[in-house]
């Protein structure tokens, strides 16, 4: 398959996009939302291919029509955790053999993450305001990364870390204008009870 120009992102992560949706318990009416070439190149692909950005927000949306901003997060969180069984597990397999790791360590990866995941689609600025709060900001998004449904669904992604640490938490995607080229998360945690 041939590498598309512009904004890319791994066929692996869209494989596991594919997988997650099959999770949600509306899976029909979402893959009825696709058009059957995106289905079609995703599943043809390579796990080492890339694809054009746009099929990652085309499925965002086509999740978000059927399932809100709740099935956006559960999708999310659903793919990166499959996403361990394969591509990122060497990853977090040394990450996770540090005795509990806390959020803002395993936030530090995703910069990394996001470099091997997308081509051209900016890059990622972790800070740690002050105890228990991690900011994680992307500037320089292409276009069709800057919808807030699949900006919502990043919520998801980064909430997938208290599903194997001590820690509970919540982010919240940060107010900013609809085509910004920049986009925030802040991500409050605190170990469990």
């Amino acid at each position: 398959m041939s590498t598309p120009r512009g904004p890319a992102v791994r066929a692996a992560h869209l494989k596991d996009d594919l997988w997650a949706i099959d999770r949600l318990g509306c899976a029909a009416a979402v893959r009825a939302r696709l058009r059957p070439d995106t289905v079609a190149a995703i599943e043809q692909a390579l796990r080492t291919d890339h694809l054009p950005v746009a099929l990652n927000a085309e499925l965002a949306e086509a999740v978000f029509a059927e399932a809100g901003e709740a099935g956006l997060r559960r999708w999310g969180t659903a793919s990166f955790l499959h996403s361990l069984d394969g591509f990122f597990k060497p990853l977090f397999q040394g990450l996770t053999r540090l005795l509990s790791p806390s959020p803002s360590l395993l936030f530090k990866t995703f910069p990394q993450g996001w470099l091997t995941t997308y081509r051209d689609c900016g890059h990622v600025e972790v800070t740690n305001p002050k105890a228990g709060l991690t900011r994680l900001t992307i500037r320089e998004l292409p276009p069709e990364l800057r919808g807030s449904h699949y900006l919502t669904a990043v919520c998801g992604t980064l909430e997938s870390a208290f599903s194997f640490s001590k820690y509970q938490g919540r982010v919240t995607l940060e107010p900013r204008s609809p085509d910004a080229p920049l986009a925030s998360w802040l991500v409050e945690w605190r170990p469990n009870d």
